[in-house]
């Protein structure tokens, strides 16, 4: 019985140690479309990064938004300015929390989700452009 014990406890202080040692990832705080449309008429909104395929962003997109597909934000860090912050999205938001993740592992504080991404924007009757 005592070898049982004994084991239990173990394998719970090895879990607990597994658990310290990998936290949570962070996310990213959500900006809604009203707020993120309120910010760039200020002039003081974050980069926008729209994290679709090149296709998607050909198709329509936030005016002024960067193309940096999802799986390649780790890759581009260095194209992001960031000195008013990044808001990613796509068209409704599990890329852009990939997207999101990469920012966040690299140290970049000021990340933001567009929440709803591009379908929240669009219901919301803020502009759309296609690409150039």
């Amino acid at each position: 019985m005592s070898r049982i014990v004994i084991t239990f406890v173990l394998v719970a202080v090895a879990a607990t140690a597994a658990l310290a040692r990998d936290p949570a990832p962070a996310t990213a705080p959500s900006i809604s479309p009203a707020q993120l449309h309120a910010q760039r008429q200020e002039g003081a909104a974050p980069v926008v990064i729209d994290v679709r395929t090149s296709g998607e962003y050909a198709a329509g997109h936030i005016p002024g938004a960067i193309n940096i597909p999802f799986d390649q934000v780790a890759d581009r860090i260095g194209e992001i300015e960031t000195s008013e912050g990044v808001a990613l999205y796509c068209m409704m938001g599990p890329r852009a929390r990939k997207g999101e993740s990469a920012l966040l592992a690299a140290g970049y504080e000021d990340v933001f989700h567009l929440e709803g991404g591009l379908a929240a924007w669009k219901a919301a009757g803020l502009p759309v452009e296609d690409a150039p």
